[in-house]
């Protein structure tokens, strides 16, 4: 199997965990960077229902040049966060409850629990619920990401970069988990979250090679017989 049929089956398997965890339904894309300026994407249709048939790939202006589907409405984003970020690999866009409602509020993701350790630097809030539908407003969310890992976006919901597929999964379900937790820590009072020294700490751990192959793995196994 070549290169690129290996991340088209690993964009596909992504997309079927995060449907099974809940946290994409009708809408969400995820995207990946190719060799040659090309983008490999989930068309506009719910991810969790994308097939290998389906994956289109585009250029860098978001413009299609393979595959039968249609651009998601929100190529802008990507477009842009991968002009901005060398680094970024992969980006995921979604709508989970939770971090729509951390959103809201305004307060960003803090780290209460260790499943948020990876944002410990700060998920910028970017301030409008208008979809990113134009250049314009894609390179808005993207300077407002600047350099952390997610962003989110008020009323709306999130966007996750990662350099893997792997990566990029455990992100965007420990984003989630860690809005809920945050969530649920509230009505009980004052939290306290994690120092920046202890999430350094735990970062360093997690970021070993292979860290993530446990976890990634058992989510698989959920939606794989």
């Amino acid at each position: 199997m070549d290169a690129l049929e290996s991340l088209k089956e690993k964009m596909v398997l992504v997309c079927k965990v995060l449907q099974n965890q809940g946290v994409v339904d009708v809408y969400g894309h995820v995207s990946a960077r190719l060799p040659g300026e090309r983008i490999l994407s989930t068309p506009h249709m719910p991810p969790g229902k994308v097939a290998l048939r389906d994956l289109i790939i585009l250029d860098t202006n978001g413009k299609k040049l393979e595959g039968f589907g249609e651009p998601n409405g929100e190529t802008a984003m990507h477009v842009s966060i991968y002009r901005a970020r060398p680094d970024v690999q992969c980006i995921l866009h979604f709508h989970p409850d939770e971090v729509v409602a951390v959103s809201i509020a305004g307060q960003g993701i803090k780290v209460v629990a260790n499943c948020g350790v990876h944002f410990y630097r700060g998920t910028p809030i970017y301030d409008s619920p208008v979809l990113i539908r134009t250049d314009q407003l894609g390179d808005r969310v993207a300077a407002t990401l600047g350099d952390r890992n997610a962003v989110l976006l008020r009323g709306h919901g999130g966007t996750v970069v990662a350099h893997d597929l792997d990566t990029l999964l455990r992100l965007g379900l420990d984003l989630v988990r860690t809005a809920r937790i945050q969530i649920m820590a509230a009505s009980l009072g004052s939290v306290k979250t994690h120092s920046q020294e202890e999430c350094e700490q735990m970062v360093k751990f997690h970021d070993r090679p292979n860290t993530n192959r446990r976890y990634v793995d058992y989510y698989v196994s959920e939606v794989v017989d």
